[in-house]
This record gives C-alpha cells, structure tokens and sequence, in this order.
C-alpha cells in the first residue's frame, strides 16, 4: 500500500506507511518506550523480538494490515486492521492503534485512523470492531471520538500480562460513522502540506 505523508499544524511531518523487517528494531524502541504500567494491557508481549518480527511477516505477506506512523524516522504509533475472514459475515475488521505517550495530543491517531479508513473503504469494509481491556481509558476516549460505540463488557474475559482477570470492552463503527467522525480531521492538519486530497474525508 502506498506511502503517505502528512504535516501537522506543529509542523510536525508524519509518514505512514507498511510495516516492514526492516523495522523491527525501531518496532522494538517503540513499544519499549512505551510505560510498562501500559503496556500489560496489551493482547501480547511487544518486547518479544520474535514476536515483532512475526508482526511484520504478517505485514508483509498481506496476512494483517499493520501500518506505521513515524516522526523524524521513529515510530510514534501502530495501527493494524485485520480483516475476518473466517466469519459467516463479510465486511468486517478489527483495528488497533497503539500511540506513543510522548505524542498523544498531537493528532497521531487521527492521521493513522484516516488512513486505516482509507484501507477499510477500499476493502468494501461495513463494521469496524475495536476491543481492549478496561484499564484503557485512553483508548476508550480515541475510539470514542473516531466515531465508534459501546457493543458490550464481558467481565473477567481476558488475563493480561501479568496474568489478572480483566473486562473486555468491545466498541464498534460502521464504515459512515467511522467517516463522518473525521469532520475535524482538518483541525490537526496544516491544509497546505497534508496527503488529504478531494475526495477524501
């Protein structure tokens, strides 16, 4: 999928673009930083370097969609869509953005969801699904704001990473609810150098 390049009213320019082999290292920098308070909550140990290279030969064989957005040639944040296939109903996918803390508040994650639109309108997709663990109040507030809505809890679903019982919160997103939350996508981009053309939100 083809590179875009975005620039920020701080004038901050971000690329994204497909994840690769080639950046498992700067993969790792990423999610290292990232408070370990945090990262337990994560589906899986992102400080695993097999684990990181798996992901990206998932990238790159097409199985996930896994994009990056990166600063100054570091990754600032992770997204991936993964599209079921198994089910008995078509149209849908799981997205799962992870943002720097360092670069929260900064509009990371709207580039990265217009992007993820992007892939999801092209691919004919109708309902997005995000699911987390409870502890997560940050990202409840992103997938809030990008148009998503409460489907259900399922208490004591999940372990996380240090092996507790957490709630699974389940959010979702028609493809037009995911669109019209991108109103204000224009707020945290500079109109005169940004990837964002007509026709797009």
């Amino acid at each position: 999928m083809k590179k875009k390049i975005f620039r920020l009213k701080n004038k901050s320019t971000i690329i994204i673009r497909d994840l690769t082999s080639k950046d498992v290292k700067k993969l790792y920098d990423f999610f290292t930083a990232i408070p370990e308070s945090k990262r337990r909550f994560f589906r899986s140990d992102v400080t695993s370097m097999k684990h990181l290279k798996n992901r990206a030969e998932q990238s790159e064989t097409g199985k996930i969609i896994r994009r990056i957005a990166l600063i100054d040639n570091e990754i600032v944040g992770d997204t991936s869509l993964e599209i079921d296939t198994d089910s008995w109903k078509s149209g849908i996918a799981y997205l799962r953005l992870v943002i720097d803390p360092n670069h929260s508040g900064k509009g990371v994650q709207y580039v990265l969801a217009k992007d993820m639109y992007d892939i999801a309108y092209n691919k004919q997709i109708e309902k997005i699904y995000a699911k987390f663990m409870r502890p997560q109040k940050d990202l409840m507030d992103i997938y809030t704001n990008l148009g998503f809505k409460m489907e259900g809890v399922l208490p004591d679903y999940v372990h996380d990473l240090k092996g507790k019982e957490q709630d699974m919160v389940i959010m979702v997103a028609s493809i037009e609810d995911f669109r019209s939350a991108y109103s204000f996508i224009g707020d945290w981009l500079d109109n005169e150098h940004s990837s964002v053309g007509a026709g797009e939100i």
